[in-house]
């Protein structure tokens, strides 16, 4: 009798992406199918920071605005054995000398809130990963999140 094992499964994070996941970016960033649960807070951040687009640089892929803001982003990977694919992305910025504020974030439906991994907390994680920049930067003192699902105007996380 042969026992089939699970396959290896971990989430990494990073600040770019290997040009080979530019559509699965795309699908996560722009298609997510429970976008529509944040609509308000998803335009009101376009609308105050421009619509994220996906660019490629020498070091990969990433997210930013296209508007004037500096955006920084950080990416989780999913890795099963010797494939990844991107489960979940956060894009922020510094909009003042004390304050981050967090304009997107998406993670992929297996990790949201009801799916098969949600007691891995990504969309928690990725706003640890937010603080812990905001932490070792000179000057900080909240993380701003500009939406969420519970709350029609934006939660602020002190750093």
């Amino acid at each position: 009798m042969t026992v089939r094992r699970a396959p290896a499964r971990e989430v990494t994070f990073t600040s770019s992406l290997p040009q080979e996941h530019h559509r699965q970016l795309e699908a996560l960033l722009f298609f997510n199918g429970r976008q529509d649960k944040v609509r308000r807070g998803i335009v009101d951040a376009i609308d105050r920071y421009g619509t994220p687009e996906i660019v490629s640089d020498a070091h990969g892929l990433r997210v930013r605005v296209a508007g004037p803001a500096e955006t920084q982003c950080v990416f989780a990977i999913e890795r099963i054995d010797r494939s990844s694919r991107p489960v979940g992305v956060i894009l922020y910025t510094r909009d003042s000398f004390e304050r981050i504020t967090i304009m997107h974030l998406v993670v992929a439906e297996p990790y949201a809130a009801g799916g098969t991994y949600a007691r891995e907390h990504l969309l928690l994680k990725l706003v640890q990963a937010v603080r812990r920049v905001a932490r070792r930067t000179s000057g900080i003192r909240q993380v701003e999140l500009l939406y969420s699902q519970s709350r029609e105007r934006a939660a602020t996380v002190c750093a």
